[in-house]
């Protein structure tokens, strides 16, 4: 028997991002934790390689060739996560890329320096001391003096699909972490700078928010925890489109099936 409302443990911007798209298959993922019997989608494992490489690089200050980091990644010695390793063989066309995504990690890198923090965890009540929490990690983050910058890797194709310098202040997940870097650091929004490296390309995307924009962003996940932890979860209802055809729910949502 279900539980009276959606369970959430935590709120975070990908799960805030599953919840608008898709209310079924956030109570799949989340609230039933149903482990689906589809493969894991190819740019999904190709991010957390790539994240892993540059976190690497970065971490061993740039004295160890990109290439060599990749190549450990790619073989296993070097975990993408706790307990989980990179396949053995990518995607053809994430492989085909890769060697151009190595040179941008290592540009951008070797510009900006080597300090500051990677893959800087948080975690906090939104509205102590009620534990409604969110959490998520920051790629970068680095400090210097009282200015605060923060950076982004993205593997996003060339498309509409980008933040480009006309909406990026809008984005939730870098509003989000500059309320992070706020709140632990006490850091001034005018002294926070943060910023999407698209990895083809090498295209720097920036942008510093406003007070009222930052605070915004907290609001907005609070909203969507409130509204998920007051759900019936058979209230929700899935959302069907072209979108679909990649979930890894489809052969068990009624909602897929009646289309």
């Amino acid at each position: 028997m279900e539980h009276q409302h959606l369970i959430c443990e935590h709120i975070s911007v990908s799960r805030n991002q599953t919840w608008n798209d898709c209310q079924a298959k956030y109570r799949f993922r989340y609230h039933l934790k149903i482990i689906p019997d589809e493969p894991v989608q190819p740019y999904f494992v190709y991010g957390k390689v790539v994240h892993k490489i540059a976190e690497e690089y970065v971490r061993n200050q740039g004295q160890i060739k990109i290439e060599t980091l990749a190549a450990d990644v790619l073989s296993g010695k070097i975990k993408t996560e706790e307990n989980a390793t990179a396949p053995p063989i990518l995607d053809s066309d994430y492989k085909r890329k890769l060697p151009d995504h190595l040179r941008n990690i290592k540009m951008i890198s070797d510009k900006i320096g080597y300090d500051g923090h990677l893959e800087y965890p948080f975690r906090y009540d939104m509205q102590p001391p009620d534990n409604h929490i969110v959490t998520g990690v920051i790629d970068r983050l680095i400090i210097r003096g009282e200015k605060y910058f923060i950076l982004d890797y993205k593997t996003t194709k060339k498309g509409m699909w980008r933040k480009n310098s006309s909406n990026i202040g809008k984005d939730l997940q870098l509003r989000c972490y500059a309320r992070v870097v706020q709140k632990i650091f006490g850091a001034k929004p005018e002294n926070i700078q943060a910023a999407l490296f698209y990895l083809e390309g090498a295209n720097l995307v920036s942008t510093k928010f406003t007070e009222e924009s930052i605070i915004s962003a907290e609001q907005e996940l609070h909203e969507t925890y409130k509204t998920i932890t007051t759900t019936h979860p058979n209230d929700v209802y899935g959302r069907v489109g072209d979108q679909c055809k990649r979930c890894e729910y489809k052969k068990i949502c009624s909602f897929y099936s009646l289309t």
